[in-house]
């Protein structure tokens, strides 16, 4: 399923030995980048979650591309992202998974 791309397990930062990338929580230290995962949960209309690719980012939101969104939603959406205390919040989805050095 979609959602089991992201390790709950996992703290912020850390290494998903199983996609062989650094996967940050939401909220996060660490900023989203273009190109990294973002992984949604699972809910009442869709238990196995979904996965989308970041394809821009601004100091208030991010850009998503994604495929199967469902009946009513965009293949691009825009969510809100904010910043406070050191940490940056999506407005959804677990987390994201990216390529970090």
């Amino acid at each position: 399923h979609a959602k089991d791309f992201f390790n709950k397990a996992l703290s912020d930062g850390s290494l998903n030995k199983s996609r062989n990338l650094r996967q940050f929580t939401n909220p996060s230290s660490t900023k989203p980048r273009v190109g990294d995962i973002l992984v949604f949960d699972g809910h009442s209309l869709n238990p196995y979650g979904h996965i989308a690719i970041i394809s821009s980012v601004s100091n208030e939101t991010i850009e998503i591309v994604q495929q199967n969104p469902g009946p009513t939603a965009p293949s691009r959406e825009i969510l809100n992202r904010t910043q406070s205390g050191g940490q940056f919040h999506l407005e959804d989805g677990l987390g994201w998974l990216g390529k970090r050095n």
